[in-house]
């Protein structure tokens, strides 16, 4: 009796139950942690489409000062570019935003296509200002 006591002491490794709960645990914490990491995704797109679109405003503003006109063509931030009041054409964060025009924490996704526009003298993505780009 005492030898399959001291067998089993010198046994080394984990058992199977052992193994499961140490799988759950990472389970558990990997199902804490994604969500996490995806608002903090979405959080981060919010906050570039925001200064590129203050950026973009003082850049309309600095054109109204110089040309006496907001840009003429309406869709297109390259007329800043040419003034040089902008480095290059910003381009808006892909994925999901904050917008608050839709309704206290909701998220409007940007597409690979969409592009900031100037609409009555303001920056716009998708329709909205940098006004409305924020969590909350």
């Amino acid at each position: 009796m005492m030898t399959k006591i001291r067998q089993r002491l010198n046994q080394k490794g984990f058992t199977l139950v052992e193994l499961m709960v140490v799988i759950a645990i990472l389970g558990v914490l990997a199902a804490i942690a994604l969500p996490k990491f995806t608002d903090s995704t979405t959080t981060a797109n919010t906050a570039k489409a925001q200064a590129d679109l203050r950026t973009i405003d003082s850049a309309i503003v600095m054109y109204q000062a110089q040309e006496g006109s907001t840009p003429s063509n309406a869709d297109d931030t390259q007329a800043l570019v040419d003034a040089n009041l902008l480095v290059e054409k910003p381009a808006p964060p892909v994925g999901d935003v904050y917008c608050t025009a839709e309704g206290a924490g909701a998220k409007i996704t940007i597409a690979k296509t969409d592009a900031y526009a100037i609409s009555g003298g303001r920056a716009v993505l998708k329709g909205h200002t940098s006004d409305t780009f924020k969590k909350s």
